[in-house]
């Protein structure tokens, strides 16, 4: 899925899950329900509740589902990230 947008909410519906992969510089923030996120290579899972968010690490692809009912998730652009050298 190629997301370009400034933002991108997403319902998860109970047994359904949503593969991100490579969200680059991305925050994954829980606006309804809870989130259960696993990313890839990491053996921590994250749950977040509403009001929750989490800092997604660069490049890293990830599975979101919702816990214990329907959950709506919103994907946000990170933090402003400075690169040496950039005017």
């Amino acid at each position: 899925m190629l997301i370009t947008a400034r933002s991108t909410r997403l319902l998860i519906e109970p047994g359904q899950s949503t593969r991100l992969s490579e969200a680059r510089a991305a925050r994954l923030a829980s606006v309804a329900g809870t989130l259960w996120v696993t990313v890839d290579n990491d053996p921590r899972d994250v749950v977040l509740e509403v009001g929750d968010s989490f800092e997604i690490p660069d490049d890293a692809s990830l599975l979101v589902s919702s816990l214990g009912g329907p959950a709506v998730m919103d994907l946000l652009p990170g933090p402003l990230r400075l690169v040496a050298g950039a005017a």
